[in-house]
């Protein structure tokens, strides 16, 4: 069995560029992996270089008509128009990532390969709905997708032989839109569990991590204003992470108000958890961010939503509160507060269960995947 896997980002440079080479790696492993299609320079990764082929792009160019998603919509179009031409050399399966392999996949459909699409949040039109409802709160005027983006995704959908999927949230938002389930793949992700491992916490502050972007999207909006409510005494809210341009006026107004801290970028996240009591992570749309899995493995308690598609069991590794629900995330929050010793208990609960997410298993149920549809 021969795999090509084409992704519009650097390997193991973060983001899906990172997700991809752990998949790329397993696939490698097994011998399936003919050739890897990327854009951008990588890292050094451990892989045959034969086997990269590097597609590389002209750097943006600031224009007031040529934003962000419009450069980024015209690179996948770059890029996938030349990976549709490296697939005459032929394979057994493609693996593209969604908005970004359209035309390799009708490439693919017409030479008889078994195509996959890798779709990292929940299907674009719930994304879009949720998202549309947040900016409609905030009186927010940006669209949240190109509609030449948004057509492009459901297109990729329907062309796919299938869909891959890394939660429960992602997929049963696919079910409700019609999609077969034949048609599905759940394979849930992986953390690197000896990178991030529990700590000793070196002070008695009450800190509530929240990590990533600190965004609309994220509901970090419905934590500021829970934690702001509490009013609890030697506590501190601690973001990590940018903040998107829909956020900036809410951040300064709670900055103000709380006791406040933001680290904007930290390539040590596993330090920072382990100086936290309690991760809270309110995501209003997600695949499945591995913020939670960090933190899980780092022995937190965490308190998030099935939107965030995590690992979290409630009740047992922290909590899962609703989507834009400020009283359940202030119940939650203050119940930790108040029963120290359950910190410490749901903490080792999550560092135990996440331990069954690892890399290695995420990719030996993608290659049994690729095994039964070939």
């Amino acid at each position: 069995m021969e795999v090509i896997y084409a992704v519009a980002a650097p390997l193991a440079k973060g983001g899906i560029g990172s997700l991809a080479y752990q998949a790329i790696k397993a696939i490698d492993k097994h011998g399936y992996l003919k050739s890897v299609i990327t854009i951008g320079k990588s890292r050094k990764v451990d892989l045959n270089p034969h086997k990269i082929v590097s597609i590389f792009y002209p750097k943006r160019i600031r224009l007031p008509y040529l934003d962000a998603k419009r450069w980024y919509y015209l690179r996948n179009l770059y890029f996938d128009r030349r990976v549709r031409n490296l697939l005459k050399e032929g394979c057994d399966i493609f693996h593209g990532w969604n908005s970004q392999c359209l035309f390799s996949l009708k490439e693919a459909k017409r030479r008889g390969i078994v195509t996959v699409v890798e779709r990292s949040s929940s299907h674009i039109l719930t994304q879009m709905e949720l998202i549309k409802e947040e900016y409609e709160t905030y009186s927010i005027r940006l669209k949240p997708e190109l509609n030449v983006v948004i057509e492009r995704c459901l297109e990729e959908y329907e062309v796919a032989d299938y869909i891959s999927v890394p939660s429960r949230f992602v997929y049963d938002s696919f079910l409700k839109k019609g999609f077969d389930r034949k048609k599905l793949i759940l394979i849930p992700l992986g953390i690197d569990i000896e990178k991030y491992r529990p700590g000793e916490k070196k002070d008695k502050i009450f800190r509530v991590l929240f990590m990533g972007q600190i965004s609309l999207r994220k509901g970090a909006q419905y934590l500021l204003k829970a934690f702001s409510e509490l009013k609890l005494k030697n506590s501190e809210l601690l973001l990590v992470g940018g903040i998107g341009k829909d956020f900036k006026k809410i951040f300064e107004e709670y900055r103000k108000k709380i006791a406040l801290k933001h680290i904007p970028w930290s390539n040590d996240l596993g330090s920072i958890c382990r100086q936290s009591s309690l991760f809270v992570f309110p995501s209003i749309e997600e695949g499945s961010a591995l913020v939670n899995y960090i933190a899980m493995a780092c022995g937190l308690s965490v308190i998030t939503t099935f939107n965030s598609g995590s690992p979290v069991r409630d009740g047992e590794d922290g909590f899962l509160v609703p989507i834009r629900d400020v009283e359940a995330l202030k119940k939650k929050i203050l119940y930790f507060y108040e029963k120290p010793q359950e910190i410490k208990a749901m903490g080792t609960n999550a560092r135990e269960e996440v331990e069954k997410y690892t890399w290695e298993r995420y990719g030996e149920q993608l290659n049994r995947i690729y095994e039964r549809t070939v």
